[in-house]
């Protein structure tokens, strides 16, 4: 597994904030560098954030950054433990922003659209994490160390966790039909991964990620051999044991619970043997090059064809600055900050809906 040490994470951090020699894209084009946060006009008003906890403490620097540049906004950050806690208060109006460190469930985009016949507006702030046990960390796809498998697609997994197989495949039941010969050809493949549902009908934040990027949208097979927190393992700890344990496993986790008798695999989107494909280095989940790479968002609600409030326009362009990518960067989560081309896209995504 690739680690991320201390003096390599302030290598990549000083790329992302814009070193003039690192910023480069695969292609080799330079990229432009990170915006500087400059006030175009002094506002005033209010914000309410709400949401996950895990970003509170990145709100509250973010807020004490911007005030120092819009002292007139008020920022009021709710102590508030879940996003799904926060979404429920952008609906109902008692929110202004909702802080995502997860995807939305298809559950919520459904009652927003039901609610205003448009989606929520979903800015990306930050990446995920990358070898973490907590935040918002890409996955990895582990399989037994004695499995001669190297990589695989997310076509081939969408095959063997998927019943209806929404990429297009036919169910991938051995490992000799992942192209593996001799011995293997015609062993099963057990698969591993989290219950697909919580107590409140929504799945956990990981499997709707896993669900929605992998599989589409698609329903998970009904024979998969489900791991669940339990004191003093939790499910992607347990994942990764089982797979360790049984040689024709395979499983999901983050890069940071890989276990002795496990390896993870190079991923590519197409089809096996179409490429390109990534191993999940530091430097590929942030620039997203790695499929099961995961992002942030802050949520509001955008009229479509409108402008934002003043101040929630400024708040929004001061994250999507130099300044507030900086703030990410040394966040007590680890979350990874936006590359220069990210910045770029998020804030032009906003510029142009009429921000």
């Amino acid at each position: 597994m690739p680690v991320m040490t201390s003096v390599s994470r302030r290598a990549f951090l000083a790329t992302c904030m814009g070193t003039a020699a690192c910023l480069r894209t695969r292609a080799g084009h330079a990229e432009p560098p990170l915006p500087t946060y400059a006030a175009a006009a002094m506002t005033a008003g209010r914000l309410r954030f709400s949401g996950a906890d895990t970003m509170h403490d990145l709100v509250a620097a973010w807020a004490r950054g911007f005030n120092r540049f819009q002292p007139r906004v008020g920022i009021d950050n709710a102590a508030t433990k879940l996003s799904a806690e926060g979404f429920d208060a952008l609906l109902d109006g008692r929110a202004d922003v909702v802080t995502f460190v997860r995807e939305p469930f298809p559950s919520e985009l459904d009652a927003f659209a039901r609610k205003f016949g448009y989606a929520p507006t979903l800015v990306n702030v930050a990446g995920g994490s990358y070898a973490t046990k907590s935040g918002t960390h890409a996955l990895a796809i582990f399989v037994n160390s004695a499995n001669p498998i190297a990589r695989i697609s997310l076509d081939e997994l969408d095959a063997i966790y998927s019943k209806d197989r929404r990429r297009g495949g036919k169910a991938i039941l051995t490992w000799g039909q992942l192209g593996i010969g001799g011995d293997w050809e015609s062993r099963p493949i057990h698969v591993y991964g989290m219950p697909h549902l919580r107590e409140s009908g929504n799945p956990p934040g990981i499997v709707n990620f896993f669900q929605q990027r992998v599989l589409r949208g698609g329903e998970f097979r009904e024979d998969i051999r489900e791991q669940a927190d339990r004191p003093g393992e939790t499910a992607l700890d347990a994942i990764v044991r089982r797979v360790a344990e049984d040689s024709r496993g395979i499983g999901y986790s983050g890069f940071a619970y890989a276990a002795p008798g496990t390896k993870t695999l190079a991923l590519a989107e197409a089809l096996h043997g179409h490429g390109p494909y990534f191993a999940g280095t530091p430097d590929e989940v942030a620039r997203r090059d790695y499929p099961l790479s995961r992002q942030i968002y802050l949520g509001i609600n955008r009229v479509p064809g409108k402008p934002l409030q003043p101040a929630l326009r400024e708040f929004l362009l001061f994250v999507l600055s130099r300044q507030g990518q900086l703030i990410a960067a040394n966040d007590r989560m680890r979350f990874l900050p936006l590359t220069p081309a990210q910045t770029w896209a998020s804030r032009n995504a906003l510029l142009g809906a009429g921000g």
